[in-house]
């Protein structure tokens, strides 16, 4: 494991068991302030429940080994039973269903938010902002469920992106995006996340979303962190046997492409 200073997050030897199945074994990450850390593998590898262990929603997992860092904060996963969320970590789940309260006004909501993470008005600049580059200008008197999974994340992302994370973790951040959406929303997330150093862990089953925006990437498969390093050189020459199965059958997905063609569209 990297020993620089500047780590923000750290997680040593984490390992979590669901009854008497162990589904993270002795997993090691690291993200440093103000880098992006893509955190790949397919489905079933345990990335989800790893983000869960990480914000403390561990349920059905449990953690029963390890430490976690976090800026100045220490976490032994082995002696603590009940634990907060980590302050100035913000996380976007892959469903924005479980965003959102389906009996409550996304209004209402927003405002809720704001005033938690905020203490502001309705006429907070950096609120009105947020919501006019997300393209949420008017959102009314809608719930949830009278919106479209793309409109639920991008309202989620910019919730998430209201106090300024120091950490902010995006679980599948495209997947209910289509491609031009995703190559906009993901743009504005980079730009805002770099002017604000604000770091960034996306969980993805995509390599080119890890090819454009990652600093390193991590490969994860049944439960275990196989490789971690320079995303140029993890994914160019892949030493673990996952690895080179993983990049040898990468597709390039269709957000990536969207995001060349709109940058050439904007030259």
């Amino acid at each position: 494991m990297p020993t620089d200073t500047g780590s923000l997050l750290r997680l040593e030897n984490l390992s979590a068991r669901i009854g008497r199945q162990v589904v993270l074994d002795a997993v090691c990450l690291e993200v440093e302030q103000g880098e992006c850390v893509a955190l790949v593998g397919g489905s079933g590898a345990g990335k989800s429940t790893l983000l869960r262990c990480v914000m403390g929603l561990s349920r059905p997992a449990r953690p029963f080994g390890g430490r976690m860092q976090f800026a100045d904060r220490q976490v032994d996963f082995a002696s603590d039973r009940l634990r907060h969320w980590p302050g100035g970590i913000a996380y976007v789940p892959q469903n924005p269903d479980h965003g959102f309260d389906p009996l409550k006004k996304l209004r209402w909501q927003w405002r809720q938010a704001a005033r938690i993470v905020l203490g502001s008005s309705d006429t907070n600049p950096h609120r009105a902002e947020l919501l006019e580059a997300m393209g949420l200008a008017d959102f009314g008197g809608l719930y949830p469920h009278e919106w479209s999974r793309g409109m639920q994340q991008r309202l989620l992302l910019a919730m998430a992106l209201l106090g300024k994370p120091r950490l902010l973790i995006l679980d599948e951040p495209t997947s209910a995006l289509d491609p031009l959406i995703a190559a906009q929303v993901l743009r504005l997330v980079m730009e805002h996340s770099k002017e604000n150093g604000i770091a960034l862990l996306i969980v993805t089953h995509d390599l080119s979303l890890a090819t454009r925006y990652a600093n390193r990437t991590a490969i994860m498969t049944e439960g275990r962190i196989v490789e971690f390093g320079s995303t140029r050189h993890l994914l160019a020459t892949p030493q673990s046997d996952y690895g080179r199965l993983l990049v040898a059958n990468r597709s390039w997905s269709k957000a990536a492409v969207s995001t060349d063609l709109k940058s050439v569209a904007a030259e």
